[in-house]
């Protein structure tokens, strides 16, 4: 056998392999080939079935379609410079979270320290609804109670109308928006009083099935006419512990203002069922 028939034969042999890997490619390195995958971006760790697809759904506790039952106990730090007496508050905060079918039911309250200054922050009660438009899509419509058990004059009950969009452009990516419309019913002491308009946008990202990240921007009225809206950045970070633990950390960041106003908050739930 010749040099020139050996080499006749081993770029055959390459241009064969060649041709017969191209059809197995896999881009998203899930074990199934492109040429069959119908979900092409699938999260690395993800486990998928025989169509490339994640056979765990990509979304967060109170998103997910399962009914539950969640604990949820969080510390807060937050500077408000605006406060007197009150510039720096350590906040801790218990919520209970039901959820059936499409509704879910929550109650949230907490416990704040300041210098010398301690009490109950305010009582929320929050019932929503989401629709499911399909497997990317859900909008969300909920109201809240805010019960007056913070302790400063004039506090009393207010109501807010919420409205919430998640959208999931491709399975491990989200957009998230939402509107709030607050009605202020305090007394006013010294300066009038307004109802309050918020809104936000942002976008997420799932690394894996259990680390979700986001960043948001939000604007918000203030309840007194003499001060300006709110303006800020938050920064989400989600981890799923295991099938019944998870946790959540948060930053929230004024900007447009040059006194200090942040917040940092850190919650760990427990899902009872």
């Amino acid at each position: 056998m010749n040099m020139m028939m050996i080499r006749t034969i081993l770029t055959g042999l390459i241009l064969s392999a060649f041709a017969i890997a191209q059809p197995n490619s896999d881009q998203d390195m899930d074990g199934v080939p492109d040429a069959v995958d119908q979900c092409s971006n699938t999260p690395f760790l993800d486990e998928v079935n025989a169509e490339g697809c994640s056979t765990n759904k990509l979304f967060l506790p109170d998103e997910e379609d399962n009914d539950g039952l969640d604990v949820i106990l969080g510390y807060g730090l937050n500077n408000n410079e605006d406060i007197l007496g009150r510039e720096t508050q350590h906040t801790t905060n218990l919520q209970i979270s039901y959820y059936q079918n499409d509704w879910s039911y929550s109650i949230r309250s907490g416990y704040f320290m300041a210098n010398q200054e301690h009490g109950t922050l305010d009582t929320i009660l929050k019932i929503k609804r989401k629709f499911k438009l399909n497997d990317t899509f859900k909008l969300g419509m909920g109201v809240g109670i805010k019960l007056p058990t913070y302790d400063y004059v004039g506090n009393k009950t207010d109501y807010t109308f919420y409205g919430s969009l998640s959208y999931y452009p491709i399975s491990d990516y989200s957009i998230l928006a939402g509107v709030n419309y607050t009605f202020i019913n305090d007394i006013e002491e010294t300066v009038p009083l307004q109802d309050i308009n918020a809104y936000y946008i942002g976008t997420g990202h799932f690394f894996t099935k259990n680390l979700y990240a986001s960043i948001s921007y939000s604007y918000a009225d203030s309840k007194f006419t003499t001060q300006h809206p709110t303006k800020a950045l938050m920064g989400i970070l989600f981890y799923k512990i295991d099938q019944k633990w998870y946790t959540t950390l948060s930053y929230r960041h004024e900007i447009d203002d040059d006194d200090l106003h942040n917040a940092f908050n850190i919650k760990l739930g427990y899902s009872i069922w």
